[in-house]
This record gives C-alpha cells, structure tokens and sequence, in this order.
C-alpha cells in the first residue's frame, strides 16, 4: 500500500511538472507584440470646414436648412462632422441626423469620407484634395447603388457654396445646390 501511495504521488508530481514545465515553455516562446504604426493625418488644408455652419439647400424646389458642426474626434484620426437637417416638406416627416468621419489614406494619397445616417443610409466617398478653392469628392460605395460626386467651393473663410450631383439606380439625376456660412 505505501508503495503504492508513493507511485501515485510520484506520477502526480511528474505529470505536474510536465503540465509546469510546458505552460512556461508556451510563455517563453510567445512573439513580442508587433507595434502598430501611429500616423496622424495632416488636417492643415481641411481645417476651414472645422466649427459650426448653417446652410441653406434647394431641394425638391423648397430651401431645406440644416446646420453642420465639425470636431476634431478619435483621438485626432477623424475630423467628425454631426449634422442635423429638419423636415421641411412632406416627403421628410422628421429630422436627417447624420455623422461624416473625414481622414486622410496615405497609401493612396485620398482623403476618404465616411457618412451615417439615422434613415439607414450610407456612403463612402474619396477626394485628392482642394485644387485651388475647390474640393471634389466622388461616391465610391452606397447603400442604394447609386453614384454621385460634390464639388464644394471656397468662397470664403466663413462661405462655401456646395454643387451635388446624385445618379440613383434607374438612371434619375438629382442636382443639389447647398450654400452655408460658418456661425461658430
């Protein structure tokens, strides 16, 4: 009996050195964390969108308001625009609340766009950048098919005048211009 109560505690012991053994093993050839690169986007040429704008647009032949604030957000890695436009016809029974994140990709040198909104809608859209006081962006993803492109032009420090062509699937072209003056 004592024989065998030393065989069991022996092969408890080897087992659990083995079992010791073979977690420290694991935890001496784990890699070293991989440090991920941290750019920050130069946001020097888009700084004129930054602070609060009311604009005037025409769509549907009726002037539909809204008012755009734009922060720095995500730690310095966005420029996050928040955006809220009131009804102003009976097509829109209630408010489009919307957030654009703007960042720069160095990779392919485009300034890239991404917007929400509380009706489900979506798109993604790319720019090179402003060519003089002009800034265009093209929609390369949205979540009904269609295509568009915006040209906002400078006018200056405190207006920009907003020129928006939309292609819906069936080929339907909407154009919307969109004036605005910075308040804040």
């Amino acid at each position: 009996m004592k024989h065998m109560s030393f065989a069991v505690l022996a092969c408890t012991a080897l087992l659990l050195s083995v079992f010791v053994g073979a977690v420290q093993s694991n935890a001496a050839t784990a890699p070293a964390a991989t440090p991920v690169p941290y750019a920050m986007p130069n946001f020097s040429s888009m700084k004129l969108l930054m602070g609060t704008w009311t604009c005037r647009g025409i769509v549907r032949g009726k002037t539909r308001p809204d008012t755009s604030t734009t922060t720095m957000g995500e730690g310095g890695q966005y420029m996050v625009t928040h955006d809220v436009a009131p009804p102003f016809d009976k097509y829109r029974a209630r408010a489009v609340v919307s957030d654009t994140y703007l960042t720069y990709n160095p990779i392919n040198k485009m300034w890239v766009t991404l917007n929400v909104d509380n009706f489900g809608g979506y798109f993604v859209s790319m720019s090179p950048g402003w060519h003089g006081n002009t800034l265009t962006t093209t929609a390369k993803m949205t979540n009904d098919g269609s295509t568009g492109s915006d040209v906002l032009t400078k006018i200056s420090n405190t207006q920009t005048s907003d020129m928006a062509v939309n292609t819906d699937p069936k080929g339907h072209v909407t154009h919307v211009k969109t004036m605005c003056t910075k308040t804040g």
